[in-house]
């Protein structure tokens, strides 16, 4: 749990609310402890609370977790955090600590315990997430969500679905999320609005870049560095990316890639491909920082997303990127620049696209400068100040 102090301009307390095992640094993968910080540097926010059990002091919900695995028979059960089970017991807990303030949920699921008694509590509900439910089991069904339960599926989209209807407001990340909630949660078109996210970096940490020299690409360079991140190759395409780049170096362009996070050693030690491994952002993120601003490009092939934010840090540093049309992609790329591509695009149109950058520089070039002087779009702060305009509507 972290509570921060808000600024003097907060009127009512209010709190971001994050649900994940990680640590509060990456609940979210991030954006749940980014979004909190600079809501409340901008007196959006109290604070961020991250309300997954922890401790001795949560052994009940650990036991009731233990007893629905071993519900699932020999193999156990996955999908735990959507159950009835899980949902009550971190709110029986939450609820006191909530009183007589405002939450933005950024799980999609509140429970019946809470719609229940928040109102006794004096709590004012409202939700802002990358994505429903329904397109996370739909989309993610060969991925992430290949092993939950399928009874505990069928009954959180039916908990979404009151949770929904809970909220005054709700608050997604892309128009595609607002589709799935109008079309598949029947709640009104007037009710949901769109605020895409920011970058998972300070804005503290990003103001001395500020400073440097507007980034720039050479006409005369006739190379390109491109750069991919994230924890999930296969999803996110670096296998088709790694393969491009092998094509155009045998055609005798100069193409490197640069890797963080995840990568298959086969790919690592591949001619022209530098690896820089797992970067913990929360100690290490000058490394990171200087990491991405080394490329020229971001590319992410995703087969599945639904916002796609590690495309935001490449865009808040004023680099252009190459993504496919899933998820909110679209939203985040018209925030900075780069190019759409098709989600099953091959290995040799990703390899002539990325060729047509090199031998068509003055246009790599545009696209460079539209994405510095587009940078600031791509942060949390511009994403606090869209919320609180939708909040106080």
């Amino acid at each position: 749990m972290i509570i921060r102090q808000a600024s003097p301009s907060v009127t009512a307390r209010a709190y971001a609310i994050g649900c994940d095992v990680r640590q509060d640094i990456r609940v979210f993968s991030g954006s749940t402890y980014h979004f909190a910080m600079q809501g409340v540097a901008d007196g959006l926010l109290t604070g961020m609370i991250n309300l997954h059990p922890k401790g001795l002091a949560d052994w009940r919900v650990f036991v009731r977790a233990a007893f629905w695995k071993l519900g699932g028979g020999l193999h156990g059960r996955h999908g735990f955090k959507f159950t009835d089970e899980y949902l009550d017991g971190i709110w029986k807990r939450g609820l006191p600590t909530l009183r007589d303030s405002l939450v933005i949920n950024n799980f999609q699921l509140f429970g019946f315990h809470f719609l229940k008694f928040h109102k006794a509590f004096g709590i004012e509900p409202y939700v802002y997430i990358d994505g429903t439910l329904d397109e996370y089991f739909e989309n993610y069904r060969a991925f992430d969500a290949a092993k939950i339960d399928e009874a505990a599926m069928r009954r959180a989209l039916a908990v979404e679905r009151e949770g929904y209807a809970s909220c005054s407001k709700i608050v997604v990340m892309s128009k595609r999320s607002v589709s799935s909630i109008t079309e598949h949660y029947n709640i009104p078109q007037d009710k949901v609005h769109i605020v895409p996210p920011g970058a998972n970096i300070p804005e503290r940490v990003l103001e001395r870049l500020d400073s440097r020299p507007e980034r720039s690409y050479q006409p005369t360079k006739r190379s390109l560095v491109i750069g991919f991140t994230g924890l999930y190759p296969e999803r996110k395409g670096l296998p088709t990316i790694a393969r491009a780049v092998r094509v155009l170096r045998k055609s005798g362009y100069d193409v490197r890639l640069h890797v963080i996070g995840k990568c298959p050693p086969e790919i690592a030690r591949q001619d022209g491909i530098v690896h820089f491994g797992m970067i913990d952002k929360s100690v290490d993120m000058d490394r990171f920082i200087e990491a991405v601003n080394s490329v020229d490009v971001g590319c992410m092939v995703s087969r599945a997303e639904l916002t796609g934010i590690a495309l935001l840090e490449f865009l808040r540093m004023g680099v252009p990127i190459i993504a496919t049309d899933v998820g909110g992609i679209p939203d985040i790329l018209e925030l900075g620049a780069g190019q759409l591509v098709s989600s099953d695009i091959s290995v040799e149109d990703l390899a002539q696209r990325i060729a047509r950058l090199i031998d068509n520089p003055d246009h790599m070039a545009e696209l460079t400068q539209n994405a510095w002087r587009r940078r600031h779009n791509a942060s949390w702060r511009r994403s606090v100040q869209e919320l609180k305009k939708v909040l106080h509507r």
